[in-house]
């Protein structure tokens, strides 16, 4: 990660480390609800999302509403093999969850619960430009696994607050994905113009 986006970390998770409990969650309300109401979640089938760790806008539910829906839920788990890959298992229910090793909740790996047809990815993200690229924690597990889906038909989809949104762009590398819209709880934002 270069100096500029490691400046730009720092200040965007302090920013969303402060903003209020009761506002993260009427914020993530907002967002989620956006979501659940776009055509990018009436026609997905299977859904790849994040469980929020430190202040992230939250997802449960837009998990819950995609289960009662008989959609598919399916989330992140770092590779037994190589914790460097990432991969999206499917979530049944939490109780089938354990800590993975940044302890955060993970699906256990099962006999044939890997995602293989997924229709959307969200992804979390601490700061996004208009573009679509985003500054993650800096690990690159997001960019890795995108990098394997882009000649797929898969949709890729940032949530974040709308101060989480930049006016100017963020220095991008080659291994970089850009995502297809990101969703605040304010809008839509579509980056493929």
């Amino acid at each position: 990660m270069n100096e500029s986006k490691s400046i730009l970390k720092e200040k965007f998770l302090t920013l969303r480390k402060n903003l209020p409990a009761s506002e993260a969650f009427i914020k993530s309300w907002q967002a989620q609800q956006i979501f659940l109401n776009s055509h990018y979640y009436i026609n997905s089938k299977t859904i790849g999302v994040y469980l929020p760790i430190l202040n992230e806008v939250q997802t449960f539910e837009v998990i819950q509403r995609s289960l009662t829906c008989k959609k598919n839920i399916c989330l992140p788990r770092l590779d037994d093999d190589n914790d460097d890959e990432m991969n999206f298992y499917q979530f049944f229910t939490y109780n089938n969850l354990v800590k993975g090793k940044y302890n955060i909740l993970e699906p256990k790996r099962e006999k044939d619960n890997l995602c293989k047809d997924i229709d959307i990815i969200i992804t979390p993200g601490i700061a996004f430009d208009k573009r679509g690229f985003r500054i993650g924690y800096g690990k690159g597990y997001y960019d890795r696994f995108l990098n394997k889906l882009l000649n797929k038909n898969i949709t890729f989809i940032g949530f974040g607050y709308e101060f989480q949104i930049l006016n100017f762009n963020i220095p991008s590398e080659a291994h970089d994905v850009k995502l297809d819209a990101i969703i605040t709880n304010k809008e839509i934002l579509l980056t493929n113009s």
